[in-house]
């Protein structure tokens, strides 16, 4: 059984097809497409904060910035015909986006010294593989320390409305977790923000938990251990300027169609 995602709300009927953390980004995707030059030029909001894991470290947090690009490198192989009006106006957007991708990826190895995207996508895939834990186990306070503050309310509201918690899993990685582009926002000559999107391409299972006893019942294991085939384009956000800022997720971006495999594509 194939699906772009495990769902985030309600029950967990019906094998859960939809993305359990993508409510408020799916449903927007369009919004975000024509806000985003907007939003990167909007003022944000900067503070002073604590971090979870290091009780006694200071670092500056970006509560919401915006999505600083939409960009999504289409291979050539299915871009329109080059010399054809399409092709040419894809040709250019990608010649001056592959110019703020060289920018960005160059400024984020100036701040964080050492950092490779490979090495990122697997990282990522990993935080990807918490929040969806924490959500399926109702956990709010690991939900805060891993996501920005619209993604952890939308799903902070989806944990209030279903009825049980349930188990999530991973049951493998169809293909490598990997960059599908970097950009870098610059709020003040001092604090800058750096945005990574990273494609998620795995085989997922979602087990319901009885609501008294918490265990999972042996014929809804049997049922929902079929896995689901989950590709999603999840955004994660960082002050790089501040060495102390951990990355978060921001949210997710609307996987293009071309980029669904056929059992997506058909489910």
């Amino acid at each position: 059984m194939a699906g772009v995602g495990l769902r985030a709300g309600g029950s967990v009927s019906g094998f859960m097809l939809r993305s359990m953390a993508s409510t408020f980004y799916n449903s927007q995707s369009s919004a975000i497409a024509r806000q985003a030059l907007q939003r990167a030029a909007m003022p944000a909001s900067v503070g002073l904060v604590r971090n979870y894991s290091q009780p006694r470290e200071q670092h500056f947090v970006v509560s919401e910035f915006g999505l600083l690009s939409d960009f999504v490198p289409r291979p050539w192989s299915k871009r329109p015909f080059l010399l054809s009006k399409a092709g040419l106006v894809e040709t250019k957007n990608h010649m001056v986006e592959r110019v703020r991708e060289v920018f960005s990826l160059l400024s984020v190895k100036y701040y964080l010294s050492g950092w490779k995207s490979a090495e990122f996508a697997a990282q990522a895939e990993e935080l990807y593989g918490a929040m969806n834990e924490a959500f399926a186990q109702g956990d709010l306070k690991a939900l805060d320390s891993i996501c920005m503050t619209t993604m952890y309310a939308s799903l902070k509201t989806d944990i209030k409305r279903r009825k049980n918690n349930f188990e999530w899993r991973k049951v493998s990685t169809v293909t490598p977790p990997r960059t599908v582009h970097i950009r870098l926002g610059r709020l003040t000559s001092d604090v800058s923000v750096a945005q990574v999107v990273v494609r998620i391409d795995q085989q997922q299972a979602a087990i319901p938990l009885s609501r008294r006893s918490g265990s999972v019942s042996g014929a809804a294991k049997a049922a929902l251990e079929k896995p689901v085939h989950v590709v999603e384009y999840v955004v994660f956000q960082r002050v790089v300027s501040d060495k102390n800022s951990p990355w978060s997720i921001y949210g997710k971006m609307k996987v293009p169609e071309w980029d669904l495999p056929s059992d997506i594509k058909s489910d």
